[in-house]
């Protein structure tokens, strides 16, 4: 056995054409016939140098504008251009060139020029020598004499040709040209080949072809495959999923400017939509991924993709040569006169900004878009280039409940508005949540939103595997005030942010406002036209996470600061921040007062709070008042929910507190019970019962006084509840009268131009009795509705008092009637006017989306009485994605088929 090589090799186990290591190869033998070497080595150094030379020219070939390149015919090479043809004569020496080294091409050359003199052959005719060392003294002599022929030249180190300066420069030896030619090769655009071979390869086609080969010629325009040129699209859009779902009021794939920078975290749709877009564009796109490339190497890849769709093919004559962003400028200036094109950049954020505007100056005339993820550096980027980043929309309401309901998991319209507000509507977001609900929360939305909120989720989602990576890399400041943005929840002023930074112990304002820039820069905040900033609303439930880490005092000073900067504004997002602080901070008594108000039940108040409106009721250690307003409360939300049995409950808690209270019970109190009495009465149909308490409570109370008219208005609408209709409209229309009275309202204040009405309304010092005669008009036209009576123009004072006030929810009821009202006088323009540019803007501002159903079934008919059925159609057919209350369904149902009995009606016949 022979001797074990590590790794388990055995010598005699070598076969006998086996290469052995290098350590043994034995060294050659010395040459018998050390001249005969020589002479072999010298013969195949100038034959080799004379192939490398004539790659050198076929390398410029394109560049000198030259038509062909042929070897080993009359000369070592030849060179036809349109008006000249050069023929090359490679001498390579050891010492000096001499007179008898060319004197048989010199003399041979005079027969070629006779040729090209009788016209036989075409173009002017050059003979160059070329070699690699000087020539002697007695060439040089000869060269200097007046009878030198002067369309014979030499070409030798150091020495370049005077006319023909594409001529590859000479080399001492064959390292030398090796070395010239492999960096021209380098720069050959779209080389599939490393130089060195490139160069090689074309040596032993140069070497072929003077055995005679292909006619011993290379022409132009065969360069390309003679040099392996690889033009091919390698890139294009990532395959859309089988259903798009558009974002909304996605934007086309140009604009304005040739340039816009589209931003997004990922997962939020931009290659999609472009991908989308791409399909509509009117210019033909080439798509290109940055994507873990080196820049180096962008410009040139990015020149091969737009030179393979538009520059590659029979029609392309030449390819444009250079390297880096020269080859994408050549590429952008060989594109056929009036071509336009657009360009998609993918992952722009992964490339330095400077060389992004290299690309963009590069492309001068392409509509060029950049998708990437927000970046702090692409700030100075879009003002470098004069535009503005950009983002999408992300998915609307509807394509919310579609992601869900593809998923088996039906959402009705609050919850739908939910999940957009958690995802911001971006795609993968939105699609995550619904996959998540559905194996995680049993097709329940709403408790997936609940523990979202409440971060007792136990399945991580990729928006916060996403969203965490950004995180991860703030700096301590910048966590600092995401988390005090998280615990905002609203948009606030830069002084406003920064008094809630020195509650939390940030006392230098420049790093609050370097932090500020520092998510800015990162898309994790959203900046408004007023300069209120806020947090991306993605990144809110993930930001909690940092508001967690606030020391204990740090967030109770954070939240009495932010309770005092939000006290007294009437926005709706402050108010309703403002009242969970309430709760939050102890200051309940504040929070019942607020319970008490004509317009708290008309916004989208938080619903939390009927937690802890409801512990305030059953507290027996709170006063006996407080708990009443909370029972009050409490009863209005069920009358909402048309809960009557809660209703009852809560009325029957009120008189048992008010018989209990003894003095703590006021008129205040016992005509709030009373009108909580009515209508229960009225509900019941205890119609005897509601007038008696009507005649005891009055008979109690002075007249024409605000207590007066509340109960004279709880009457009525228990009338109304007991199916009274009638009396309950006569009792609404005096009541009415006795307001506009009160109020010094005249006829002409309520109809028409309500100018004057809106400005009495700011001016009064109880702007509550307007919004109280708004509810005498739309009881009216509630009782009209039900006795299919004409209410005539009552409904529209109602409606407007309702916006003057703030009643919003009550504004959306009558508006919805004062809609009906214009479609019976065939108002329709405007009808559909008022639902979309006052009666939805306000559900969508005051937060009222179980509005929104009844709304748009209505929008529906209304746009079929327009006459466009489709788009009715597909505006109540949105609506079946959602779950809905029995009263939504009917409603649903009711309006489609008033829509197609508009739609089976004959057409009116053209004019």
């Amino acid at each position: 056995m022979g001797r074990r090589y590590p790794g388990g090799v055995y010598e005699d186990s070598l076969s006998a054409g086996q290469v052995p290591q290098p350590d043994t190869v034995p060294s050659p033998a010395a040459p018998l016939d050390a001249e005969q070497l020589r002479r072999i080595t010298s013969l195949h150094s100038g034959f080799t140098y004379q192939h490398l030379y004539a790659v050198g020219c076929l390398l410029r070939l394109q560049e000198a504008g030259a038509r062909m390149l042929r070897v080993e015919r009359d000369e070592d090479v030849e060179v036809s251009f349109p008006t000249r043809h050069l023929y090359l004569q490679v001498k390579t020496r050891q010492g000096n060139l001499t007179w008898g080294d060319v004197k048989g091409s010199v003399e041979q050359f005079k027969n070629i020029r006779t040729e090209h003199a009788a016209g036989r052959r075409p173009g002017t005719p050059k003979l160059i020598v070329v070699t690699n060392t000087t020539p002697g003294p007695d060439l040089l002599t000869r060269m200097k004499q007046a009878d030198w022929p002067t369309d014979v030249s030499l070409l030798w180190p150091g020495r370049p040709h005077e006319e023909e300066t594409w001529l590859p420069p000479t080399a001492l030896d064959l390292d030398g040209v090796f070395a010239w030619c492999t960096e021209q090769a380098k720069r050959v655009p779209f080389g599939s080949l490393d130089g060195k071979t490139l160069v090689w390869k074309l040596a032993a086609r140069i070497q072929y072809a003077c055995t005679g080969a292909h006619s011993q010629a290379f022409a132009v325009n065969e360069l390309p495959e003679v040099y392996e040129q690889f033009v091919k699209e390698l890139q294009s859009f990532p395959q859309p999923p089988g259903v798009y779902r558009p974002h909304g009021d996605e934007p086309e794939l140009t604009g304005e400017n040739l340039v816009r920078l589209v931003t997004g975290f990922s997962g939020a749709g931009k290659t999609t939509w472009a991908a989308r877009a791409a399909a509509r564009c009117p210019l033909p796109v080439t798509y290109f991924d940055v994507a873990q490339m080196p820049p180096a190497a962008v410009p040139g890849a990015l020149a091969r993709e737009i030179a393979a769709r538009h520059l590659s093919g029979p029609a392309a004559v030449s390819l444009p040569r250079g390297v880096g962003v020269d080859v994408l400028r050549a590429v952008h200036s060989h594109l056929a006169d009036g071509i336009t094109i657009a360009v998609v950049v993918d992952n722009v954020h992964q490339l330095p900004p400077d060389d992004v505007r290299l690309l963009i100056h590069a492309l001068p005339t392409a509509h060029v878009t950049l998708l990437g993820q927000p970046r702090p550096e692409q700030i100075p980027l879009a003002a470098h280039l004069g535009i503005t980043a950009e983002s999408l929309p992300g998915w609307e309401i509807d394509t919310v409940a579609a992601a869900f309901a593809a998923e088996g998991c039906t959402l009705d319209y609050p919850t739908a508005q939910r999940v957009l507000e958690l995802t911001a509507g971006l795609p993968l977001f939105v699609l995550s949540s619904a996959v998540l609900t559905r194996d995680v929360y049993a097709r329940d939305g709403a408790a997936f939103c609940e523990a979202v909120q409440a971060q007792t989720h136990l399945t991580p989602t990729p928006q916060e595997y996403i969203l965490a990576q950004i995180f991860e890399h703030l700096s301590a400041q910048a966590r600092t005030v995401t988390g005090l943005l998280s615990i905002a929840e609203v948009p606030l002023s830069s002084p406003e942010l920064q008094q809630l930074a020195a509650a939390a112990g940030l006392v230098r304002p420049a790093a609050v406002a370097r932090a500020a820039r520092e998510l800015a820069g990162l898309g994790l905040m959203q900046t408004f036209a007023d300069g209120r900033i806020t947090l991306h609303d993605a990144l809110q439930p993930l930001a909690m996470q940092a508001a967690e880490g606030l020391s204990e005092e740090a967030t109770g000073h954070v939240a009495q600061t932010l309770s005092s900067l939000l006290e007294g504004h009437r926005g709706l997002l402050r108010l309703a921040r403002w009242m969970r602080l309430l709760a939050g901070t102890g200051q309940i008594d504040t929070l019942l007062e607020l319970t008490g108000q004509e317009g708290f039940y008309e916004g989208g108040y938080p619903r939390e709070l009927r937690t802890v409106i409801a512990d305030v009721a059953e507290e027996t250690s709170r006063d006996t008042v407080s708990r009443l307003e909370a029972h009050n409360a409490l009863a209005t939300w069920a009358y909402e929910n048309d809960d009557w049995d809660t209703w009852a409950r809560h009325v029957h808690a009120m008189e048992a507190l008010t018989e209990t209270g003894g003095g703590q019970i006021g008129p205040r109190e016992r005509v709030l019970l009373a009108t909580r009495q009515f209508t229960l009465y009225g509900h019941t149909g205890e119609v005897e019962a509601l007038d008696t308490a009507f005649r005891a409570a009055l008979a109690e109370l002075p007249t024409a006084s605000s207590h007066e008219r509340a109960l004279r208005y709880a009457y009525a609408h228990g009338l109304y509840h007991a199916g009274a209709y009638q009396d309950a409209g006569k009792a609404a229309v005096e009541l009415a009268d006795a307001y506009c009275r009160h109020l010094g309202l005249e006829v002409d204040h309520l109809v028409g131009n309500t100018a004057a009405l809106q400005e009495a309304c700011e001016r009064s010092e109880t702007p509550d009795d307007f919004k109280r005669l708004a509810d005498c008009f739309a009881l009216f036209v509630k009782c009209c509705r039900q006795l299919d009576a004409d209410y005539g123009p009552m409904a529209f004072p109602a409606m407007k008092l309702y916006l003057f006030t703030g009643a919003w929810r009550s504004a959306i009821d009558l508006g919805q009637d004062v809609v009906e009202s214009m479609m019976r006088v065939d108002e329709t323009q405007a009808a559909l006017d008022l639902i979309d540019r006052q009666l939805m803007p306000v559900a969508r501002d005051y937060n009222l989306p179980e509005l929104f159903v009844g709304l748009r079934s209505q929008r529906a008919v209304v746009l079929a009485c327009t006459g466009d059925i489709a788009a009715a159609r597909a505006e109540i057919n949105s609506l079946a994605q959602y779950a809905v209350t029995p009263d939504q369904a009917n409603d649903i149902y009711h309006q489609t088929g008033i829509i197609e009995a508009l739609a089976s009606r004959p057409s009116a016949p053209s004019p």
